[in-house]
């Protein structure tokens, strides 16, 4: 999930032989040690998003029959050839972007086309931390952010059960990095057998933690947020049929509950898309999503009570 440290931990598999890609997109305000990840792809992922009607805030379920068949197609093939193109000869790419958690079966296709296995380095952050992040770079309320999470950590979870992986929690790496280095290298890959001499994770740019889940998404949805990251986060000393079978439990709790905030999460998505200012989050046609809020907001008015409807 985005704001979960990705941006270090991609830094740190640098650090110990994996290979970053030719072009890497520029560092920006909410991080200025750069992103780490390859401008190239992140680009065709934002556009094999919108062909399906989504962006990367999107709660929904990505679908790519959603995109025009032709559309699809000639991505997937701009994919295959950025790949190509990013890594060449690199006997140990990493592809780092939190947006492939949304579609990573489709990912590894493309992988398999280009002539590459995947492994994974799931990276894990408490979802309080990562709303409190969103609420501040996105303006983000609590719950949506809380909503998003799941939906990116039960998707990169659930589809990379068959490949070599670990999970790799934020605040293990920055307490103990040289540990987590350690874990790292029992995945394939030619790494290095020594630690850089200079640390590569700086705990320093860590601006939120110690937050309780109550108080960032109120007892209902923080109760079951902090059961599905309790799960995740056993993966990291046990990876087994058992906990995953916790993990899909607590996924269904957080999924049920999330059916409750159908409407307001579909406001806060509008709002998001009409707001933005990028290109690929912002509204393809503002006149129908500003009439789909508003139509929006009726709904809500008349269900509250002395609404339009009581």
């Amino acid at each position: 999930m985005h704001r979960s440290g990705t941006s270090a931990l991609t830094h740190l598999l640098a650090c110990l032989g994996a290979n970053l890609p030719l072009r890497l997109s520029p560092p920006g305000p909410d991080n200025p040690e750069g992103y780490f990840e390859p401008s190239a792809l992140v680009v065709l992922h934002e556009r094999l998003l919108s062909a399906a009607g989504s962006v990367w805030f999107d709660v929904r379920p990505f679908s790519l029959a959603a995109a025009p068949p032709e559309v699809a197609e000639a991505l997937i093939g701009e994919l295959v050839e950025a790949v190509a193109a990013e890594f060449s000869d690199a006997a140990l790419p990493v592809i780092k972007d939190p947006r492939m958690c949304r579609f990573f079966p489709l990912f590894r296709r493309i992988l398999g086309l280009a002539g590459r296995e995947a492994c994974v380095v799931m990276a894990l952050r408490h979802p309080a931390e990562v709303a409190t992040s969103l609420a501040v770079r996105n303006q983000m309320s609590a719950s949506y952010a809380g909503l998003l999470w799941a939906r990116h950590m039960i998707a990169a979870e659930r589809d990379s059960r068959d490949l070599p992986r670990i999970t790799v929690r934020y605040e293990d790496m920055l307490a103990d990095w040289r540990g987590t280095a350690a874990r790292i290298r029992t995945l394939p890959g030619p790494w290095h057998a020594e630690d850089p001499e200079v640390a590569p994770v700086k705990p320093s740019l860590r601006h939120h933690h110690a937050l309780r889940s109550s108080d960032v998404f109120g007892p209902a949805i923080g109760t079951r947020l902090d059961r599905l990251h309790a799960t995740l986060s056993r993966l990291a000393e046990t990876d087994d049929a058992a906990g995953q079978a916790e993990v899909d439990a607590a996924a269904e709790a957080v999924l049920s509950c999330a059916a409750g905030f159908s409407l307001s999460t579909e406001m806060e998505f509008l709002h998001h898309r009409l707001t933005a200012e990028h290109p690929a989050w912002k509204s393809d046609d503002p006149l129908r999503d500003g009439a789909a809020l508003a139509a929006l907001f009726e709904r809500l008015n008349r269900s509250l009570p002395g609404g339009l409807g009581v």
